[in-house]
């Protein structure tokens, strides 16, 4: 009786003090598929200042989690790119990163905060890297930040800001 019960103890208290995994989806990069105009502002590691300009992305979804992300650059056609989001089946993983956070803001955009280790700057340092993606109806931001490891500091590496 006395070990049930400490057994029953054990995992009440668990789950009071354990918290689920956040987990974002598809659907919430869905919210913001189509195409959106804007700016780049990313960290020039040689200079040590940031430089902005323009950007414009078209969103789409495609199959099995792949979040497909078009960019052109007006002013500098030849760094257009595409690049693909692969968010997880059960939406705990985006591109590989742990997905720590999932909130809903209050204007109903939804707000997802990844990280995961990595390597990142000109002399390859190890690093953690964190990226936060903003959902909503007229805003979507992409923004990474590095933490290189032995610094306490969070360094915003670039930042997609687009309107539509």
């Amino acid at each position: 009786m006395k070990r049930s019960l400490t057994i029953l103890i054990l995992l009440i208290s668990g789950s009071i003090y354990s918290q689920p995994q956040a987990a974002t989806s598809t659907t919430d990069f869905a919210n913001v598929q189509g195409s959106w105009k804007g700016t780049i502002t990313y960290l020039d590691y040689t200079s040590g200042k940031p430089f902005t300009m323009p950007a414009n992305v078209n969103m789409r979804i495609a199959i099995r989690g792949q979040v497909i992300l078009s960019y052109t650059y007006p002013n500098e056609p030849k760094a257009n790119n595409v690049d693909t989001i692969l968010v997880s089946s059960n939406g705990t993983m985006v591109d590989g990163s742990k997905v720590i956070s999932r909130e809903i803001m209050e204007d109903g955009a939804v707000k997802v905060v990844t990280e995961r280790a990595g390597i990142d700057g000109n002399d390859n340092k190890q690093a953690q890297i964190r990226h936060t993606y903003y959902l909503g109806k007229i805003s979507f931001q992409s923004i990474k930040e590095v933490k290189f490891e032995g610094t306490d500091n969070w360094i915003k590496r670039n930042a997609y800001l687009f309107n539509r």
